[in-house]
């Protein structure tokens, strides 16, 4: 997976731009928000996720930019909703991957512990603490086909009364086809510390 996104590496890193997305439980969606406006939190059950681009090719648009950013935020944020959020105790954790590719769907389903909160399937909620995620785009002959969000993800289960965390830390390899991005590949790390891999589609 490394040596298909070794197009957005290189060099030290550098804030191209910037989205803010909010994450509704109740909506199970997003909207886009400017950066330097302050996100109003309706409830606990609400939080920002914050998406930035660090790599790009400096000859994109910001209008270019800015669509892809709000498209792969998109992208995130549903998978945010269906793998961690939502109403509980719930089981329909595999809802999670409708943005994965084909084959990647197969192998995610075998970490679902891992990729979703299916361990706190009988809490009484689940909560997100913390939502970052550094997009790096890969441009071809000025076009957006590839990016890879590196996130940072934490969450609070309220189990029989008590709060437990999990965190997500890694990479989510996404793909641009005819306007649509889904997710080709991961490597990823919940606060256990086991690693998840699983080969690209």
């Amino acid at each position: 997976m490394m040596g298909l996104m070794a197009g957005t590496g290189g060099g030290a890193r550098r804030a191209t731009g910037a989205a803010v997305l909010l994450v509704s439980v109740a909506l199970g969606g997003c909207t886009a928000e400017q950066p330097d406006r302050p996100i109003a939190q309706s409830s606990a059950e609400s939080v920002a996720l914050r998406v930035r681009t660090l790599h790009g090719d400096t000859n994109l648009t910001p209008d270019a930019r800015a669509e892809a950013e709000g498209a792969v935020g998109d992208v995130l944020s549903d998978y945010v909703v269906r793998a961690f959020l939502g109403d509980y105790p719930r089981e329909d954790f595999a809802r999670a991957f409708e943005s994965f590719t084909g084959n990647l769907v197969r192998d995610a389903s075998r970490d679902l512990d891992q990729l979703t909160a299916n361990r706190f399937r009988e809490a009484e909620a689940v909560r997100a603490t913390r939502l970052g995620a550094d997009l790096s785009f890969v441009v071809q002959d000025s076009d957006i086909i590839g990016a890879t969000a590196s996130v940072r993800f934490a969450f609070e289960a309220t189990v029989n009364g008590e709060e437990r965390t999990m965190s997500l830390r890694g990479r989510l390899m996404l793909v641009e086809d005819d306007g649509a991005w889904s997710v080709f590949g991961y490597d990823l790390a919940t606060d256990t510390g086991d690693t998840v891999d699983a080969e690209v589609s």
